[in-house]
């Protein structure tokens, strides 16, 4: 014979499971807009570092944003990877 607690032992455990599944894709869907992102910051990299090697007035400005560019594509990264590993520890 199943208890009430019995029952509302079990409907914790069912939302649990559930709330550790939906937690496990948002975390993916975190790490993919992650990786996004820092793609997109390697793209403006690029453009700035373009505009540096032409010299002129904005080449210096140009150096300062493509470096920072850099920094922010690192630090997405970085976050990407430990996303994905928090996923991974998880699901063991």
């Amino acid at each position: 014979m199943v208890t009430d607690s019995d029952a509302s032992r079990l409907d914790l455990l069912l939302r649990s499971e559930q709330a550790r599944a939906q937690s496990q894709v948002l975390r993916e869907q975190l790490a993919a807009l992650a990786e996004a992102v820092a793609q997109v910051e390697l793209d403006v990299v690029r453009v700035h570092e373009d505009i540096a090697e032409q010299s002129g007035s904005l080449a210096a400005q140009a150096r300062e944003h493509a470096k920072r560019a850099r920094d922010f594509a690192a630090r997405e990264h970085a976050e990407t990877e430990r996303l994905r590993r928090v996923g991974q520890a998880e699901d063991r």
